[in-house]
């Protein structure tokens, strides 16, 4: 069975960002906090991403998002994944599952160290807690075109083409320049088609 996966799967973790927020002035020219939220980084990565049709500027745009998605505002986490990737350089996968698992437990809420642990789960062979992992981390961030694609590789090997198909095509929709993933979408498309025939 073929299956396909492309190479910026392998994610990465950043430190996290720190944000400060807007001043405004009022009529007599006093500075206050601004009202406003400003907008979210993220929402404007995906747009940017969405639009463009040039394959390096979609690649740029692509990997500032898979940073931010690997970033936490908490110093903890960051620690913790930071631990895991030095613990898995070094061949100690079970503790760099384990400082995962301790950054899951402290911040459920955030998808960076489920992403991370899926993909060592995936790597280490383990398809089905890989996929409860991005499972988990697409349920918090359903636009995640990088866990789309792990899940879809997924599908794939574990012989269910047509529902990996599916799930390309989801990841097509918020990374559409990526002309490797949209030629294996039409290539398997036609394939699946051909053996209906």
């Amino acid at each position: 069975m073929r299956f396909f996966m492309p190479a910026f799967l392998t994610f990465v973790s950043l430190a996290p960002l720190a944000g400060m927020p807007a001043l405004a002035q009022t009529a007599d020219g006093a500075d206050v906090a601004a009202a406003t939220t400003p907008a979210d980084p993220l929402d404007t990565l995906y747009r940017q991403l969405v639009r463009t049709r040039d394959p390096a500027e979609a690649a740029a745009y692509a990997r500032d998002i898979d940073d931010y998605l690997d970033r936490s505002p908490s110093a903890t986490v960051s620690l913790l994944i930071k631990s895991s990737d030095e613990a898995e350089a070094d061949g100690r996968t079970a503790a760099a599952l384990d400082f995962l698992s301790e950054a899951i437990a402290l911040r459920p809420d955030e998808p960076a160290a489920y992403r991370k642990r899926a993909v060592l789960h995936y790597t280490h062979g383990d398809l089905n807690r890989a996929m409860d992992d991005i499972g988990s981390a697409l349920a918090l961030e359903p636009r995640d075109f990088g866990g789309l694609g792990l899940m879809a590789t997924i599908l794939d090997r574990t012989g269910r083409p047509e529902a990996a198909l599916e799930v390309w095509r989801r990841y097509l929709d918020f990374y559409p320049a990526d002309r490797d993933v949209g030629s294996y979408v039409d290539t398997t498309e036609n394939d699946l088609a051909g053996e209906r025939l």
